[in-house]
């Protein structure tokens, strides 16, 4: 039996060149044009400074989870083969703490995920249309706080 199709993010005018460059497996954020503060989720406007200049700036694509949990029984059935699996949420090197990704790690990471941990973006093509931000464990020397299973 096939598993079902996993969902797709909903992809609207302030998001969609984020996705456009996971296409081209390219991790981009988005900075105000006017004063340079980074944003996430994209949106027309600053928070900051109100203007309505959004930039798309790439990233060097690495970062430190900042939060994760591990999934053990999937309630969606895209994600049944998956499980277990690590749903993180990465803070991206070079956006002054403002951009934190939610997404997951590459399958079998979830044993090693800690909070702290260095990672690296890799991007997964799911199906035509659809290729998105995963994360993998770099390897160098980290100060993270372990959780126990």
């Amino acid at each position: 039996m096939t598993a079902p199709a996993r969902p797709a993010p909903a992809v609207d005018a302030d998001s969609a060149g984020f996705w456009e460059a996971c296409a081209r497996e390219e991790l981009v954020g988005q900075r105000c044009g006017t004063c340079s503060a980074w944003r996430w989720p994209p949106r027309d406007h600053c928070p900051h400074c109100h203007a309505m200049d959004p930039v798309w700036e790439q990233l060097g694509g690495t970062g430190r989870i900042v939060g994760f949990v591990v999934v053990h029984r999937a309630l969606d059935p895209a994600f049944a083969d998956e499980t277990p699996l690590a749903v993180v949420h990465v803070e991206l090197d070079g956006t002054d703490g403002e951009m934190v990704l939610t997404s997951q790690l590459q399958p079998g990471e979830w044993r090693t995920a800690a909070v702290g941990t260095p990672v690296s973006v890799r991007f997964t093509r799911v199906r035509d249309g659809l290729t998105l931000p995963t994360f993998t464990i770099r390897d160098e020397p980290q100060e993270a706080h372990r959780v126990l299973d």
